[in-house]
């Protein structure tokens, strides 16, 4: 291809111009370079708002960019990823705009383990973060649900297995068959309406979901997220029963129990009828035995009582000669209290004295109280009157209205140096003010921007730029200006 390309600009005088440039080398990498396959490492993976994928494929020595397509893209079965070894299907082609070699894949597979492996193992894992296999919140079964909803293909071997089995188990059952189909494309989407349906419809206490064996391939639905969705946000109990019991499912680590076939499924839900009841036989046989224990029990307890029963009338009797002698005891209690509460009214009115001598005696008190006080508050007058006469005279001497005027001139000239006081100050604080802000206007990043420059930082990761060796090509800036931003993408970069 380098020897064909060499030839053909050989001998030409005339000069190119970039595009013309590149056009050949593009024309000459199609004539020449078919569609292949490559081994390599993915890195930079993102999806494009139009669903395209673009990442890098490398090695130890080289790198190329790469882009797939959404219709490409739509049929991969794993997530991509930096880091995942992959063997790629398609050809290499320049993109003019950039003049950069560009490998444009059509299909694409994990290398060394399979895409539905692969897609299966991350989904397990996102799923698990997400605590949708937590323990706690799977719930028991019911112990003989009366209405049960089966979730699979009509005509399947499961759907005969199940039913066969729950029918012989337990005929009085009601079942709820919601068909879906359980392999193909859609039928992922058909397995989570069923679920979602039989929930509306509200009278299924359990859901068996699941259908026969198959390979990998045939059970993937049961390995898609929209049936994991939907056995998650269930009201009602799910078994999973999916393939046979080396099979396993992301529905089945969803599900609140996980059957390893069909027919095991309907055997844990219903429980036999034969050993229904043999287990209500054996639990009447204790229960009648309990009871006879606990009679024979309350036999012996009234016996007992019986013979520490006396006669109803001896008792009586002597109920009746207790109450006789308690009667007599407190009517002689009663009499020896009424006695000494005469006695002791007795001794109260020996001590009592007749009103009028008592009022007698009272106003001879009241009347020397009264001389005694007016005798006291004289004196008391007197000393108070001989203290005013000496506090005005005191008063006369210390001249009130003199001491007052003083304190005044005093006071009115102290203000008027507090005040001037403050007037100076506060000129000081304005002037060392003024000059702060100058200094701190001076030093103001916002300065710096009138003068034309300006604040670069990458939107990407949100970093101040002052090396361009820290943008990439395809990078958003943010440009701040003396006034308003601006956006910018990074088209070339020299260093």
């Amino acid at each position: 291809m380098a020897g064909q390309l060499e030839l053909a600009l050989r001998g030409q005088a005339r000069a190119y111009s970039i595009t013309q440039l590149v056009r050949m080398v593009r024309e000459t990498l199609e004539a020449n370079l078919e569609e292949c396959w490559v081994v390599g490492e993915v890195s930079n993976a993102r999806i494009a708002p139009s669903g395209h994928l673009y990442f890098t494929l490398k090695d130890e020595r080289s790198a190329i960019n790469a882009v797939m397509f959404r219709a490409a893209a739509a049929r991969l079965r794993f997530k991509l990823a930096d880091g995942v070894a992959v063997v790629a299907r398609g050809r290499v082609d320049l993109y003019e705009s950039r003049g950069a070699l560009q490998f444009y894949v059509e299909e694409m597979e994990p290398r060394g383990l399979g895409a539905l492996q692969l897609a299966f193992e991350q989904l397990k894992q996102r799923l698990g973060g997400e605590g949708l296999f937590a323990s706690e919140r799977k719930r028991p079964l019911p112990c003989l649900p009366a209405v049960i909803g089966i979730v699979t293909a009509l005509g399947g071997a499961g759907l005969r297995d199940i039913v066969t089995i729950l029918l012989a188990r337990y005929p009085n059952l009601h079942l709820i068959i919601r068909p879906a189909r359980v392999q193909g494309a859609g039928a992922a989407a058909e397995i989570a309406g069923a679920i979602d349906d039989l929930n509306q419809d509200g009278r299924a206490e359990v859901l068996i979901v699941g259908r026969g064996g198959g390979s990998l391939e045939d059970l993937w639905a049961f390995n898609e997220e929209v049936v994991a969705r939907a056995i998650h946000r269930s009201r009602i109990p799910v078994v999973s029963a999916v393939g046979h019991e080396v099979d396993y499912t992301i529905a089945d680590f969803v599900a609140d129990v996980r059957a390893p076939t069909p027919t095991a499924a309907a055997q844990l839900v219903v429980p036999a009828k034969a050993e229904l009841r043999r287990r209500l036989d054996e639990t009447a046989a204790t229960l009648h035995g309990a009871i006879v224990s606990a009679l024979s029990g309350r036999r012996r307890a009234v016996g007992l009582l019986r013979g520490r029963l006396r006669e109803p009338r001896a008792a009586l009797r002597q109920a009746r000669q207790r109450a006789d002698e308690a009667a007599a005891g407190l009517g002689a209690a009663l009499a020896a209290r009424m006695r000494e509460r005469r006695s002791l009214v007795a001794a109260l009115a020996a001590r009592l004295k007749p009103p009028r001598a008592m009022a007698r005696e009272l106003r001879l008190g009241v009347g020397r109280a009264a001389l005694h006080l007016g005798q006291t508050m004289g004196a008391r007058l007197a000393r108070l009157a001989m203290r005013v006469d000496a506090m005005r005279a005191r008063l006369g001497e210390a001249a009130p209205r003199t001491m007052a005027a003083r304190r005044r001139a005093a006071l009115v000239g102290a203000s008027a140096r507090m005040a001037a006081a403050i007037e100076r100050a506060q000129a000081r604080r304005r002037t060392e003010l003024a000059a702060l802000a100058a200094r701190l206007d001076s030093i103001s990043p916002l300065k710096v921007l009138e003068r034309g420059y300006a604040v670069v930082t990458n939107a990407r990761d949100g970093h101040l730029l002052t090396d361009a060796a820290r943008a990439e090509v395809g990078d958003e800036l943010d440009i701040r200006l003396s006034r308003g931003r601006l956006r910018a993408r990074t088209v070339a970069r020299e260093t």
